[in-house]
């Protein structure tokens, strides 16, 4: 592909950046989105990079700032699930067990009957989603809306006058899946002595 702004390849331009750097640069991981408008954003001075993809009838100029919002967001909190509907019953079920075994332990829900003590777990279940779904979240940016990013996603294409459809975002945090060599101080000592 051609790097934005030059007539060079992307790999070109990398073999140019490594010459003025001085530093050895690689691509590691990229996403790209071949559908719908993508809203790239970075935190942190480059240590967390989102890219959110929308499906909109609207121009890419008028999403960019909802589309920033929302990187905002996820850059933020990182969310497991970008909405309910992905929580699969296993991580429910297991989410259940924990919140009924905090149950058992406490003295003030242990007496409780089973069926108010299901009731406490379907409210806290509410509570997983807004803490743990982007759409369920609410927004971190309440100077631009207070209400959920699934409210403020249809509040913004109702004042836009079109159709915005959160499609799907990813979250590069820098070091994310690189492995850290762990070495054993005493083994490395005793190698040497030995040697």
């Amino acid at each position: 592909c051609k790097y934005n702004g030059t007539d060079l390849t992307v790999t070109q331009q990398q073999q140019e950046m490594v010459l003025v750097i001085g530093e050895n640069i690689k691509v590691r991981r990229f996403a790209r989105y071949a559908e719908g408008v993508s809203v790239p954003y970075v935190h942190a001075g480059g240590k967390i990079g989102v890219l959110v993809n929308l499906e909109t009838s609207l121009s890419a100029g008028q999403v960019t700032e909802l589309g920033k919002n929302i990187a905002m967001q996820i850059a933020a909190l990182n969310p497991r699930f970008w909405d309910k509907s992905q929580v699969t019953q296993e991580v429910l079920d297991e989410e259940k067990k924990v919140m009924l075994a905090q149950m058992e332990n406490d003295p003030k829900m242990a007496g409780k009957p089973e069926q108010v003590r299901e009731k406490i777990v379907m409210g806290k279940l509410n509570k997983f989603y807004a803490e743990n779904c982007l759409l369920q979240q609410d927004s971190v940016r309440a100077d631009v809306f207070e209400g959920t990013v699934e409210a403020y996603i249809a509040h913004a294409a109702k004042e836009l006058g079109g159709a915005i459809t959160f499609k799907t975002a990813v979250r590069f945090e820098k070091g994310e899946g690189i492995e850290k060599k762990q070495e054993n101080f005493a083994d490395e000592i005793a190698s040497l002595v030995k040697g």
